[in-house]
C-alpha cells in the first residue's frame, strides 16, 4: 500500500441524512476540499462526517443535551457535534447544516472564500475534538484546545487556497485591531 492510499483511507465518509430540506448543491463537494487540507493523521479513527439538518434528528436527538463552556445545550441548537469511537461505534463528526447557514445571507455561499468561512470553522472545531481525544490530548479545557484546532486548520486552508487574498485579510484583521484599541480608549 503506497502513501496515498493511507491518506485516502484515513479520511473520513462524508454522509448526507435530510429531512425536509434542501443543503446547497455542491455543499457535499465543499466539505471534501476543507477535509483535504487536514493532514491525514488527524483523520484516523474518524469514520464520517454526517451533514444533516434538525429535522433530520430523531426526537431523543433534538432534546439531546451536549456540555458546552460548561453549561448543557440542547443539541438541536447546535451547529456541530463530535461523537467519540466506543466499543459499538467509530468517532463521528455532525454538521447541521441548517444551523450553520442560517444566519448567513444567500449570495455569500456563491462566493467561495465566504463559504468556506462559514463552514469551515465548525467541522474544524469538531475535528479539533477529534484530534484532541485520540491524537493530542491537551490539559486546557475541550472547547479551548478545539478553538485553537480550529483557528489552526482554517489558516492552513487559507494558506493553501486563498494565499492571494492574505495581505487584505491582514490589512481587515490591523484595522479590526486599530477600532477596537481606539473603542477601548473612548470607553476609559
Amino acid at each position: 500500500m503506497n502513501p496515498t492510499d493511507a491518506d485516502a483511507n484515513s479520511r473520513p465518509e462524508i454522509v448526507e441524512q435530510y429531512r425536509d430540506y434542501s443543503p446547497p448543491v455542491r455543499l457535499k463537494k465543499w466539505v471534501e476540499t476543507l477535509l483535504e487540507s487536514v493532514p491525514p493523521k488527524y483523520t484516523v479513527g474518524l469514520k464520517t462526517v454526517v451533514l444533516t439538518n434538525q429535522s433530520a434528528l430523531a426526537r431523543n436527538q433534538r432534546r439531546q443535551k451536549i456540555w458546552q463552556r460548561g453549561r448543557k445545550h440542547r443539541l438541536a441548537n447546535a451547529r456541530g457535534a463530535y461523537y467519540r469511537a466506543t466499543r459499538s461505534t467509530p468517532a463521528a463528526v455532525w454538521l447541521y447544516v441548517d444551523n450553520i447557514l442560517q444566519s448567513q445571507p444567500g449570495w455569500t455561499l456563491r462566493v467561495p472564500i465566504l463559504r468556506y468561512l462559514s463552514l469551515g470553522p465548525v467541522l474544524y472545531h469538531e475535528i479539533g475534538h477529534h484530534i484532541h481525544a485520540v491524537h493530542r490530548p491537551v490539559y486546557d479545557g475541550k472547547e479551548n484546545v478545539a478553538e485553537k484546532w480550529s483557528s489552526y486548520l482554517s489558516g492552513q486552508f487559507l494558506r493553501k487556497h486563498y494565499w492571494y487574498a492574505r495581505p487584505v485579510l491582514y490589512m481587515m484583521w490591523l484595522m479590526i485591531r486599530v477600532i477596537k484599541r481606539v473603542e477601548r480608549q473612548v470607553n476609559k
